[in-house]
């Protein structure tokens, strides 16, 4: 990352004491400092199962009110800074989309995933990224910390994904440049990192993983994934061979189960599938996945979230919408139930 990060920073560019963060956010005083010193207590952990039997992410989810504070400072600081171009994590206008064009119709694929990614951003590198943005040091202190909990980046925080970005700004230009010398293509995800080409890529990864531990970050080497022509090739659950397309057994499970609800009704299902959560909560699941579908195959995607309508006797797909941030955040959708 350069010394200064660049920044429009509209409407905060008087920020400079904690009262007058206080007021811009429009936060209560007690509220705010209490969040401040004792931050930690406005968290709760929760764990999702991840698709490997017996794995599960921890997510730590704000409160309310807190979140709000958060989302203030995503909207009206982070936003304002420009991160680097082949970060496509939740970025307005990027998205899975966006990432997986950059590899269509490759022939070879190299996938590396950045082994605890937001753990390893801790309290020193948000501060410093704060007073990159000419914030005063009180100030800086004050937004890492409701940015922070138990010294890293907490995945649950709207923050968190855009300030990883930040982070790794200068580590995205360096790999940027490494693969755009060679003829490669380079994005990433959050942690997941994808190069690919035309012609073998392998080579690349050691150089790369030098980059990325000059950033003290490190690669899980068990989640490396080499993808040759043949192979059946996903990028961020996307399939990119020939045309971006839904892996099929995302459809035909969703298919599937439409049909067993409908035939046996939700409660049996749920029974029969033993779902351990709410019905309400696999409703989402289902909408969060049509959601998906969707977001990749517009048509396809609108004709699932219309039987669902049906289904549910409903026309509330407002309520069940589902961002990319939602989507993927693991808060709500249990996606050791899909192959992506």
């Amino acid at each position: 990352m350069s010394e200064k990060l660049n920044s429009t920073v509209l409407n905060v560019d008087s920020i400079t004491s904690l009262e007058e963060l206080r007021k811009k956010m429009g936060v209560n005083k007690k509220y705010f400092y209490k969040v401040l010193f004792s931050h930690d207590k406005f968290y709760r952990e929760i764990e999702i199962p991840k698709r490997k039997s017996g794995k599960f992410r921890k997510l730590s989810v704000p409160s309310m009110a807190l979140k709000n504070m958060q989302r203030w400072i995503l909207d009206n600081i982070l936003y304002e800074v420009g991160v680097n171009e082949k970060a496509m994590g939740f970025v307005p206008s990027r998205s899975i989309i966006t990432n997986a064009y950059n590899h269509l119709a490759k022939k070879y694929i190299l996938k590396l995933d950045i082994k605890d990614f937001f753990p390893s951003i801790g309290f020193g590198r948000v501060l410093s990224t704060f007073k990159k943005l000419n914030f005063p040091s009180e100030v800086s202190s004050a937004l890492a910390n409701i940015c922070i909990y138990k010294n890293e980046l907490p995945q649950g925080a709207p923050t968190s994904p855009y300030l990883a970005n930040l982070v790794c700004r200068n580590m995205d230009s360096r790999i940027q440049g490494l693969c755009k010398k060679h003829g490669l293509n380079y994005t990433r995800y959050a942690d997941d990192i994808t190069i690919s080409g035309n012609r073998r890529v392998f080579w690349v990864e050691k150089e790369v993983e030098k980059i990325i531990n000059s950033y003290h970050f490190f690669l899980n080497k068990e989640k490396t994934v080499r993808l040759k022509p043949g192979d059946c090739k996903r990028v961020t659950g996307i399939v990119v061979n020939e045309k971006i397309s839904v892996p099929k057994n995302l459809k035909r499970g969703l298919r599937q189960s439409i049909y067993y609800i409908k035939k046996n009704g939700l409660d049996d299902h749920l029974k029969w599938i033993q779902f351990k959560e709410s019905s309400d909560q696999y409703i989402k699941y289902l909408y969060g996945v049509a959601s998906f579908i969707r977001m990749v195959e517009i048509e396809k995607g609108i004709e699932f979230i219309e039987q669902l309508n049906t289904l549910f006797n409903q026309n509330q797909e407002v309520e069940y919408q589902i961002s990319e941030d939602e989507l993927l955040s693991f808060d709500h959708i249990d996606w050791s139930l899909l192959d992506i």
